[in-house]
């Protein structure tokens, strides 16, 4: 059981060893060799484009190398492994015939998926001597099976991650030594130059796309043909193994015999174990129904009385916070009663000053109309001019008497 693992990591050095060389042959025969021309030779001018054809190279070799043995598993599946059979089950002591049988197969036959599982199978039979569990123990080897086929490709899913990301890595590094050292003079000297640095690290990118591409189908390819072989094994073993052995049933069983013979007995400490039970259960529930019945009126009355204590308290507190509510409720409608008298009383004063204006309006009105109505009486008469002359002599001769003119002082000139 434990060759699988080492026959594995075996299998993927031997796979690097003849990867390795087989990957710089094919590098010198495109740079040094009849192809060195080719068009398509600076997509592996890169040390990284290098490393990926490389790498490209080994896992192609492991595939090749699970092709070979895939083939040989079938080849295994039509050998006979097994010699034939009836159909009708025979003792399980027929194991160790079966093992010596197998054993004289081949070595290659013996190391396939179904000289392991034969040999696993006769083994657990021939040391158990009953064939009782061998369903598990067929699930349990077609899921180690399954799992050590599934872990194979783990370095191959490891180089196949491993080449896209080396293209990027080719890109990064190609891209910075584009444009290193470059300055505005350059460009104007040779543009060429960056542009084919920078055409020389995408290479990289796409080369490493390409392969990883590649190997994904041949990988997946590879995978649906060693799951198909691995079908073709479970089903081989199900129809030679799974059924070729007798089985002792569950009746001839020691501890069913047991349980058979002391069946009644059994039954009857069953009976008596449940009567013990339900009488326990009844004494237990009339005993709950007397305390109940003599403790519950006094839980009614102290019930009721806490009810009652609780309603007074809660009573007396609600008509507290009612009074309370009513005073400031009657305190703040007769603050706004007292607002709106004093409201109202100055609307009141107001509309009467309001009303002695309008009278005052009004008599100002008709002693507007009445001036009017005399200075058109005079302007019709035409005595208004010399009314107004008459009245300014009148005015000046006043004023002489009242305040007479001084005698102008001799040898100064009157100003």
């Amino acid at each position: 059981m434990n060759a699988s693992p080492r026959r594995s990591s075996f299998a993927g050095a031997a796979a690097f060893a003849v990867g390795a060389p087989l990957g710089a042959a094919l590098l010198w025969t495109v740079l040094h060799g009849p192809f060195h021309d080719a068009p398509w030779k600076r997509y592996v001018e890169h040390p990284v484009e290098q490393t990926e054809v490389v790498l490209f190279c080994c896992a192609l070799t492991t595939l090749a190398g699970k092709l070979a043995s895939c083939w040989r598993q079938r080849r295994a599946l039509r050998q006979d492994v097994l010699p034939s059979w009836n159909g009708k089950p025979v003792p399980a002591t027929e194991a160790k015939m079966l093992r010596v049988h197998a054993a004289r197969q081949p070595h290659w036959v013996q190391s396939t998926w179904l000289g392991r599982r034969v040999a696993a199978v006769l083994e657990f039979v021939h040391s158990r001597g009953s064939a009782n569990d061998l369903d598990d123990q067929l699930r349990s080897l077609a899921d180690n099976d399954a799992m050590t086929q599934d872990s194979s490709f783990s370095l191959l899913r490891l180089v196949i991650w491993a080449i896209p990301i080396l293209g990027f890595l080719g890109t990064v590094v190609g891209i910075t030594g584009a444009i290193v050292g470059v300055t505005p003079e350059t460009l104007e000297q040779s543009l060429s130059g960056v542009t084919g640095g920078l055409a020389t690290a995408f290479d990289a990118t796409a080369l490493a796309l390409f392969l990883a591409m590649s190997l994904m189908f041949f990988s997946f390819v590879v995978e649906r043909l060693e799951q198909n072989v691995l079908q073709q094994v479970d089903a081989t073993i199900d129809a030679e193994l799974a059924h070729r052995f007798e089985r002792a049933g569950p009746e001839s069983s020691p501890i069913i015999e047991a349980l058979r013979h002391n069946s009644a007995s059994l039954v009857h400490t069953a009976e008596q174990l449940v009567e013990k039970q339900a009488a326990i259960w009844s004494q237990s529930l009339e005993q709950m129904t007397k305390r109940l019945s003599e403790t519950a009126p006094q839980q009614f009355e102290q019930m009721q009385h806490a009810l009652e204590q609780a309603l007074t308290a809660t009573l007396t507190k609600h008509a507290q916070l009612l009074r309370q509510t009513e005073e400031k409720i009657v305190a703040r409608s007769q603050t706004l009663l007292d607002g709106l008298s004093q409201t109202a009383e100055r609307l009141r004063l107001q509309t009467a000053a309001l009303a002695q204006l309008q009278d005052q309006e009004t008599q100002l009105v008709r002693l507007q109309e009445a001036l009017n109505n005399n200075l058109a009486a005079v302007a019709n008469t035409g005595a208004f001019d010399q009314a107004v002359q008459s009245l300014t002599a009148a005015i000046h001769l006043l004023t002489a008497r009242v305040h007479p003119t001084p005698a102008p002082r001799l040898g100064k000139p009157a100003a």
